[in-house]
Formats: structure tokens, sequence, C-alpha cells
């Protein structure tokens, strides 16, 4: 039976005003952590390998002198590290006021829909928490219907916006009249450690704070400009992979957990994922037109190619995200799908995936219109 069809129609992002590039990063690390010459020259790789040009932080002491810090101990070298409750203070400060910002910008952009019709809202985020948190107050604050729906999908990592759109889609089946807001919320700076673990090394040269907002409804005409149509959607849980990527709850914040195998993973299911969605929506790969994949580190990019046998130019809105804002978790496949509605030379079936703790990895067949 054919299902009725539900859009995304329009994706707001915001980034923290402050950013630092990618060469001041390596620099600055290189004073907190590397305290051998072959740690230096190993970070050296660790940052030019990621091809990132800058990231955004909440954080803006790294470019100040101790004693100016708001953050981090009033020390040049950053400690004590700061505990948990002082790195989630920051997050639910920082959370409300720039996913407000990126709800207003989404609304600013789209003035003729009607935000009172909105009857569901859902938060997205795994790297903080606080209640009443940013899904309460965006009700309130921008005089939201108080009886909408609101729901939390929490710590579940960079795949988490592809579960989002599909409870999105199942809310708007299950009801004509619903019209859900998804925000998104990662504010991964806040967790960077200073310790010299090859995972965490890895994760403090890649991730970065990214919030975006979008609407998804059963009505096309809600929004004005060019939107997806959400076709169907799948996930696969890797058998054997739950060491391979991990997100954990630490005395001094969250912990990553992110060993080499990861891109391997992702070139052995990526494949054999899109398949089952061409198999389910009965389309083939030449239908395709738009790839957007989670950028979450070159190598994956590189990997992902190769597993759908894809060029770069394929993956450009994936490759430009990664340069310009690096992976910032839940957020940045919404980035990518941004990137994509703003280019008018692009119309058609769009393949998007993100990969998870796990691991797991959720994918959608899209199309943009």
């Amino acid at each position: 039976m054919k299902k009725n069809k539900v859009y995304l129609h329009s994706i707001a992002t915001t980034v923290p005003e402050t950013y630092y590039t990618q060469k001041f990063a390596l620099k600055y690390m290189k004073k907190i952590v590397a305290d051998t010459p072959y740690k230096k020259i190993f970070l050296n790789k660790v940052y030019k390998g990621t091809e990132i040009r800058k990231r955004h932080t909440i954080i803006d002491d790294y470019g100040k002198k101790p004693s100016e810090f708001t953050f981090y101990p009033k020390n040049k070298t950053l400690r004590p590290e700061p505990t948990t409750k002082q790195r989630n203070d920051l997050y639910a400060k920082e959370a409300l006021r720039l996913g407000k910002q990126a709800v207003e910008k989404l609304f600013n952009a789209n003035p003729g829909f009607d935000k009172n019709k909105i009857t569901h809202i859902l938060t997205v985020t795994c790297t903080g928490f606080d209640a009443p948190g940013l899904d309460y107050y965006i009700v309130k604050d921008f005089e939201l219907n108080p009886k909408m729906n609101r729901y939390i999908l929490g710590f579940m990592g960079c795949q988490a916006a592809i579960n989002a759109l599909k409870l999105a889609e199942d809310l708007c089946l299950s009801n004509p009249e619903a019209r859900v807001l998804i925000v998104n919320v990662e504010l991964c700076s806040v967790h960077l450690q200073q310790i010299w673990e090859l995972d965490q090394v890895i994760a403090n040269a890649i991730f970065a704070d990214g919030i975006s907002a979008a609407l998804v409804s059963s009505v096309e005409n809600d929004c004005d400009g060019n939107k997806f149509v959400l076709h169907d959607f799948t996930t696969n849980i890797v058998q054997g992979t739950e060491e391979d990527m991990a997100w954990n709850i630490g005395n001094t914040g969250f912990g990553m957990k992110l060993t080499v195998n990861v891109p391997r993973v992702v070139k052995a299911n990526l494949a054999s994922i899109l398949g089952e969605l061409l198999d389910k929506t009965n389309r083939t790969k030449d239908e395709i037109k738009i790839w957007a994949i989670h950028p979450g580190g070159k190598t994956i990019l590189t990997k992902a190619e190769q597993a759908l046998d894809l060029t770069s130019e394929d993956l450009d809105s994936s490759y430009h995200i990664m340069r310009e804002y690096g992976n910032m978790s839940s957020a940045t496949i919404m980035f990518v799908l941004e990137h994509i509605l703003r280019d008018t030379t692009k119309k058609g079936f769009t393949f998007a995936t993100s990969f998870g703790p796990g691991m797991t990895i959720e994918a959608a067949l899209l199309e943009k219109i």
C-alpha cells in the first residue's frame, strides 16, 4: 500500500561565534598533551590528516590569557580538568541560547508557516542534559502550544538525526495534522579530554559544536522552497562492534571510544544498507543523484566512496561540512542536508546515512524536490 508523503521542509543551522583553525588547535594541543617529540609528530599527522579547516566551540578560553579564562582554571595547563557538572552547566546554558537561535532562524526563514500548528518537538543531543531543558523553553519562549508533545532522543551519538527524522515521519503518518519541530544541539567541545589515548586524541582533533532546527510535516505547502520527501529508512546494528565506538560518562566529562576499525566497518556494511533501501523502495542505484554521508572523518568518507563506488565530487556537501565545521555529532548530517537544499543545481533521490555507537548505521532515502 502506498503511504502518504512526508516532507522535510526546511533546515536552519547555527554555530557558536568562536572558532579556531585546525592549525591553531594543533599548536594548542601540542602544549597541553604532547610532552615528547614522538607525540608532537603524531599530532601533526592526525590534525593535518583530518583536512578540517576550522571548528566552532562554545569555549573561548583558548585564545585568551589564563587570567581571562572563564571556563578552565586560570593557568596554562588547563588543570585540574573541569568536572562533569561544570561541563554540563556550560552545556545547559549554551544549548538553550544556541538552540533558540536556530529555531528563530528557522521561523524567520519561513514567515508563511504558522508555528502554532506545531504538534511535536523532538530535541536531539548526546553532549549534555538538563530539565526543564531546551524542549521546555522553546515551547515557553516562542509561545508555542503548551499542549504539544515533547520528546528527547538522547545519547545516541552521530546517528540520531536520522532516528529523529524517522520518528517524525511516523508521527506525521499517524496524524496528518502533525507538524514536527526537530532541534539538534551538540556541543562536543565541552568534553575535550586532556589525556594521551588514541581514541581521545582523534576525538579532540575532529569534534566540534553545531546546532540545527528543522520542520517535518505531511503538508507539502507548509513551507516554500526546496524540500525533501522522506521515502524510507533502514537501520543496522553491526554485530561485534560494541568496542569500536562508544560514548561514556566520566568524572571529567564524556569520553569517546573510537577505534581505527570504524572506517572499515562503514566500508563493509554501507553497500548492503543502500541495497536494503533500494529494494524496499523499488529503486536502483542509478536513480540516486545526491549523496549525503555523515562526515565523521576523512577516512570514513574515503571508505564510503570505495563501498559505494563514488568519487569525492559525489560527496562534495559532506566534504564541505567536514572542512568548515568538523564533526558535530548528530547535527552534522543536518548541516549536510541543509547545504544540499541550498544548492539549486541538485534535485532528485538522495541517500543519507550516519553512524553511531554500537556500531549502528542509520540510512534514509529522500528526494529533493
